[in-house]
């Protein structure tokens, strides 16, 4: 049965706090045992139910999401629509700074450069999404990196990944397990 429209009210005094929180949860297809299952449309129940994921994304045993620690006010998550008239999709992104000009963040974008990925992201607000799917992971778009030119300037480097799907990168309401074990994955409430 086709899901119809719904209402889409503003609420009064809402958290409408802006950016993308400081923990962001990395997860290598490789080390994947069950992936989540990923909404479709005929599924649906409700508009917002097209956009969640509520299931498990499952580790093998000994492997887990790593973190990575982004500066705050200086990561953004993207979506847009793209495409032509009745062949369009979604590009989400995911874009973050890690600070310093460091070696291991170095290591971690020749690592990743070409690699296939989940990437787990908390808003401000607590919410809680998910970039890639099993059909296309989240792929390193770039990763420029700067010294700065003065001393009062940042120097890090800026890493964006992105993945394309049929909507925005949904909620992620599931788990990160690794094997029976659930991850418990560091963020604000």
């Amino acid at each position: 049965m086709p899901l119809d429209f719904e209402d889409i009210e503003g609420t009064a005094g809402q958290d409408n706090t802006a950016g993308i929180q400081q923990n962001i949860y990395l997860v290598d297809f490789k080390d994947v045992l069950t992936h989540p299952t990923f909404p479709k449309i005929e599924d649906g129940t409700d508009l917002a139910s097209l956009a969640t994921v509520t299931s498990n994304l499952v580790l093998k045993p000994t492997k887990k999401a790593h973190q990575l620690y982004c500066t705050l006010e200086a990561g953004a998550a993207t979506s847009d629509s793209q495409g032509e008239l009745d062949g369009m999709s979604f590009k989400n992104g995911l874009k973050f700074l890690i600070p310093g000009n460091k070696a291991n963040a170095d290591g971690f974008v020749r690592l990743a450069k070409n690699g296939s990925f989940y990437l787990i992201y908390f808003e401000q607000d607590g919410t809680v999404r998910i970039l890639g799917h099993p059909g296309y992971p989240a792929k390193m778009a770039s990763a420029p990196g700067t010294s700065g030119e003065k001393t009062s300037d940042r120097k890090g480097r800026t890493i964006t990944f992105q993945s394309v799907w049929s909507g925005p990168a949904p909620v992620f309401e599931g788990k990160v397990m690794v094997d029976t074990v659930e991850q418990v994955l560091v963020y604000l409430a």
